[in-house]
């Protein structure tokens, strides 16, 4: 009986701690992507808005006001721009809460020879106040300036700073592909630290976030040994896993090594155990990585002596109560199996449901009427069940404040757009009304001026791309579905896009389901997203012809014929097609797809709200393609209306 009991109380523990790891380390992770989010969508946004000329180093204070309004919204640490052979803009957050602003601008020939001041700076109050003007340069900012100035030449990346904190670095390439300049953004990574040290892990228990060069990013450990290392400036291999003053986590670390050989070697999430003084962990180990070029590794480690303490203490009572019952069974046998069995099988039922995460109404656990060990067992019991209760209601917690921050980030691009759409539409409507009066001007003049309106009319569609996202997003585009004649909305969408069609010297092909053919789906969202994926073929097709078709199959994983089939829409090109391995990347906001001209370019926002308002629909969308060069399919799938 006490080998028995041994191996089920091990069994359970063993499904507490798996269960655990994995609950910490999914809420490590989801907080990773939460937090690094926000500096790769502001180098993306600010690119964009770049690339439309939306602002400049000319007016660097409007634009350093730009970035102080990113700042406080978003609470990162430092958002900066070098403009090749222009000059450079660098707004960082001070420890006093203000922000100071630095413009360095090379003498030109468009000074006439007069010497200026490389360096210009203004502080920024907590309010946005600009206030001290300062020629001054700038202090503690040379390895973000020596970053800027050498931008990387394979895309964005991350960049570890000494001071401790990651420095989000996005290049911008112009039209022709020559470089323009360089974005960056600093976040700290002490709130990684502080977001480890606040998870409640048992006692013993480490969780730490290291890179598979052994750099030390983040630990829960007290007083944690990679950021008094980096307040110290330290060399650099100090900061590694492996001379970490926490025996738990520099156990660990060696451990990964020796069973992988290399930390670079760990793929997927890996489960195991090591030893440590006599005494047992379980180890979970779990990689994180993103485009930019991130490769970490997240390690929870929960140690097994508290867990299994309170098992070895019934162990030796069941031992000590065997060989009792073994010179007494004649007379109290029978009574003492009895009286073991029933609280026992309520703790094995219990345990079980806990290693399920099925929280149990019984609990905690009465053990009123057993021995004095088993209800010792109990109560160890029930503080565990408590702690695990506990721990996952904190870290829902967290998550609810994370998504009350994600839902606040939408809410900022959403009005920021909307204050950018009225000026956009007053600047084309008047170069519209300069444009109506031709023989006032010359050729070059009215060229100017279409290009002045085309990027007038980018930049608008790409206000109303980010306040369509921004709702969706949010939950606050809510569909009325209704039964949509599918021909006729096709029909509209053809006629609108015709000149289009015929400006880019392309034939179209239609296959149409015989009519009626009708979708329960919402009008404008519908059109919406055909108008988007129309215009996709449009724009990424220098020759051949555009297919468009309508057909019906049974609806998929439906057991019965007499449920309503769907309908699917299909849209063709025989344009420049995408790699195999760049296609799952299409419906993710402010992708580039490589390969891609830059002159077919968009913001990488159209798939993102078709593929939305398409789930918003109760519908599905697919893209395929065979490759650069092979063309690119487009499938919409709708349910049929009755």
């Amino acid at each position: 009986m006490s080998w028995s009991s041994y191996r089920s109380g091990q069994r359970t523990v063993d499904d507490f701690a798996t269960q655990l790891q994995n609950e910490v380390s999914r809420h490590i992770l989801q907080y990773l992507s939460h937090y690094l989010a926000t500096p790769r969508q502001l180098a993306q946004t600010n690119a964009a808005a770049l690339s439309l000329d939306s602002f400049s180093l000319q007016d660097w204070q409007v634009t350093g006001a730009y970035f102080w309004e990113q700042m406080q919204a978003f609470q990162v640490q430092g958002l900066f721009y070098s403009e090749a052979l222009k000059g450079q803009l660098l707004l960082s957050r001070g420890d006093d809460g203000m922000a100071e602003l630095y413009r360095h601008r090379e003498n030109t020939a468009e000074d006439n020879g007069e010497e200026t001041p490389p360096w210009a700076g203004v502080t920024i109050s907590r309010q946005g106040r600009f206030r001290d003007p300062s020629r001054d340069s700038p202090q503690g900012l040379t390895e973000v300036l020596d970053r800027l100035a050498s931008p990387p030449v394979s895309g964005p990346v991350w960049h570890y700073l000494s001071s401790g904190n990651l420095l989000a670095i996005a290049p911008l390439y112009g039209t022709t592909g020559e470089l323009r300049g360089t974005l960056a953004v600093e976040t700290e990574l002490a709130a990684l630290e502080s977001f480890l040290r606040e998870l409640p892990l048992m006692q013993g228990g480490q969780a730490f976030i290291v890179d598979r060069q052994g750099r030390l990013i983040a630990s829960s450990a007290p007083q944690s040994f990679s950021q008094t290392s980096r307040t110290r400036l330290e060399d650099e291999d100090s900061l590694t896993v492996f001379n970490s003053s926490n025996a738990t986590i520099r156990t660990a670390a060696n451990t990964l090594v020796n069973r992988f050989d290399s930390l670079e070697k760990i793929q997927g999430t890996q489960i195991f155990q090591f030893t440590r003084r006599r005494g047992r962990y379980f180890l979970q180990v779990t990689p994180f990585n993103d485009d930019w070029g991130l490769d970490w590794l997240v390690v929870v480690t929960v140690p097994n002596t508290e867990l299994m303490t309170p098992i070895w203490l019934n162990v030796g009572i069941i031992a000590i109560l065997g060989g009792m019952a073994t010179v007494a069974a004649a007379i109290v046998g029978w009574q003492l199996a009895a009286w073991l069995a029933d609280p026992l099988r309520r703790l094995s039922k219990s345990m079980a449901q806990l290693g399920r995460q099925q929280w149990s109404p019984t609990l905690p656990v009465v053990f009123e009427d057993s021995s004095r060990e088993v209800g010792l067992l109990g109560k160890s019991f029930n503080r565990l069940a408590l702690r695990l209760q506990t721990l996952i209601t904190r870290l829902e917690d967290e998550n609810a404040a994370l998504q009350e921050t994600d839902r606040l980030k939408d809410l900022y691009l959403h009005n920021l757009a909307e204050e950018f759409r009225k000026p956009i539409e007053d600047a084309i409507a008047q170069v519209e009304m300069l444009s109506d009066r031709p023989h006032e001007y010359s050729q070059q003049d009215l060229e100017d001026l279409h290009k002045l309106r085309k990027l007038g009319t980018l930049l608008l569609e790409l206000m109303e791309d980010i306040s369509d996202l921004t709702q969706i997003h949010s939950g606050q585009m809510t569909p009325e579905l209704e039964a949509v004649d599918l021909q006729r909305l096709l029909d509209e969408v053809v006629d609108e896009h015709q000149a289009a069609l015929q400006e880019a010297n392309l034939s179209l092909e239609r296959r149409d389901f015989p009519p009626p053919l009708c979708v329960t789906a919402d009008r404008q969202m519908l059109k919406q997203v055909l108008a988007i994926v129309f215009e996709n073929a449009i724009q990424f097709t220098e020759q051949g012809l555009i297919r468009l078709s309508t057909a019906i199959s049974g609806p998929m994983g439906k057991t019965s014929y007499h449920e309503l089939p769907e309908a699917i829409i299909t849209v063709s090109d025989s344009g420049i097609g995408i790699a195999p391995e760049q296609q799952e990347k299409l419906f993710q906001p402010f992708t580039k797809i490589e390969g891609c001209p830059e002159e077919r370019r968009g913001p990488g926002l159209g798939l993102t709200i078709a593929a939305n308002l398409v789930s918003l629909m109760k519908g599905k969308i697919f893209i395929n393609s065979e490759g650069c060069g092979k063309g690119t399919t487009v499938t919409i799938i709708l349910p049929v209306s009755s």
